[in-house]
């Protein structure tokens, strides 16, 4: 049956371009025959081949995550973070000296507290993006490596929400992280933030300090987290990415402290499946916008041959979504012609 939707040319290429790591983590070989199953064939290859496909996520939005100083002012911009909403995101600045009063200064500017998180300016692509500090006093700022992101530590009693995004669905996932801390006189503490936001993972940095563990948890509310995924969609204008949330012990509110493109999707339940339901939605819209264009060119040639010289718009086609996948429709070339790179130059589901 298979072979036989092939042969009629209904099954969809879809290109993509993954890191070993990505693939190795995502199990991708072994999920081929699920998108075989959803009627699409995946083809590794390059984008310049096929330059006019179209693209889940753009290289252009990608490329907005990379810089965290970037990442953050972008944050800003949303209009839910920009309102009175309980989202918000930690005060921070971007550092790129060593200077001692240099530092201070700015700092103080940006209203940045102690303790802080000092992490690499470079948020994706290699181990080292991963690499960060915690310093709680004036005399931490001698531990600063520059090029770097300042951003005030909040207190959250060691637990990470990952709000992983699928085009308009969600699914949140609870993860360890660093434990509750106070400006203080102690040392720098220095972190892999992969080592302290794995599943089960167990490590000094998590465990709670005997008062915070009679603090009350805090169970997340799905709406506000699904208004957030929603207008950090809108603003990055993606459809595959991860949002890394806090909710502050004191205040109550949820912090946004990062934003990650195609994450592993780690604790999403049949993420393979959803991710072919979305890519064959794109691709159904795609024809949708192309038969309509078409309809369209075909009235604008008639006008003409009438003498109308009114021509009307063609649509480009741009619903607010770029959409790192490729894909086209009814193939009719050799393997070797096929479709294109997809993702990173870097490196339950609910509705919203």
């Amino acid at each position: 049956m298979k072979e036989e939707l092939l042969n009629q040319g209904s099954m969809r290429r879809v290109g993509y371009w993954l890191s070993e790591k990505k693939k190795k983590r995502l199990n991708f070989e072994d999920q081929i025959p699920t998108f075989r199953d959803a009627g699409i064939e995946l083809v590794k290859e390059y984008i310049s081949s096929h330059p006019d496909c179209i693209l889940v996520d753009s290289f252009e939005s990608i490329e907005k995550l990379i810089d965290r100083h970037e990442q953050y002012k972008l944050l800003l911009q949303c209009n839910l973070l920009k309102s009175e909403s309980v989202v918000y995101t930690p005060t921070f600045v971007e550092l790129s000296t060593k200077d001692r009063e240099t530092n201070k200064q700015r700092l103080h500017e940006a209203e940045v507290k102690y303790p802080f998180v000092c992490k690499p300016i470079v948020a994706h692509g290699s181990s080292a993006s991963h690499k960060m500090a915690i310093i709680f006093n004036e005399q931490g700022l001698d531990d600063i490596q520059p090029p770097c992101v300042a951003q005030t530590f909040h207190n959250h009693n060691a637990v990470l929400y990952k709000v992983f995004v699928i085009g308009e669905k969600h699914h949140i996932v609870e993860r360890p992280s660093i434990k509750n801390f106070a400006a203080m006189d102690r040392s720098t503490i220095y972190f892999d933030s992969n080592d302290v936001s794995k599943p089960n993972c167990a490590n000094f940095l998590t465990e709670l300090d005997k008062e915070d563990l009679l603090r009350t948890p805090i169970t997340p509310d799905d709406e506000i987290l699904g208004d957030l995924a929603n207008a950090v969609r809108r603003e990055l204008k993606m459809e595959l990415f991860g949002i890394d949330v806090i909710i502050d012990c004191d205040t109550k509110k949820y912090a946004v402290i990062d934003i990650n493109a195609f994450p592993g999707y780690e604790g999403v339940e049949n993420f393979m499946e959803i991710l072919c339901d979305l890519l064959n939605s794109l691709m159904d819209k795609n024809n949708k916008v192309k038969t309509e264009n078409e309809r369209l060119s075909r009235k604008r040639s008639e006008s003409s041959e009438a003498g109308d010289i009114k021509k009307p718009k063609l649509s480009n086609g741009n619903s607010g979504l770029q959409p790192a996948v490729c894909f086209e429709r009814n193939p009719d070339t050799h393997e070797g012609d096929m479709l294109l790179p997809w993702k990173q130059p870097i490196n339950g589901l609910l509705e919203h």
